[in-house]
């Protein structure tokens, strides 16, 4: 099994995060349940990063969101 998608720093530039995001910067905007960064607006927004959606369905979710 690969390795799980890693969190993004609230703090990483925008241009360096959509690389990774393979998007736009301007599409670039905070998970609502980490704050790190994933693709928040657009035809791909996704409100939760897939660091956060992995978690989730291995079943690791933090306490507050149980």
């Amino acid at each position: 099994m690969g390795e799980p998608p890693r969190r993004l720093d609230p703090t990483m530039d925008r241009a360096s995060a959509a690389v990774v995001l393979r998007c736009e910067p301007r599409q670039v905007g905070p998970c609502v349940r980490c704050r790190g960064l994933t693709v928040r607006y657009g035809q791909q927004a996704q409100p939760i990063c897939p660091a956060c959606t992995c978690e989730r369905s291995r079943g690791q979710g933090r306490a507050y969101d149980q």
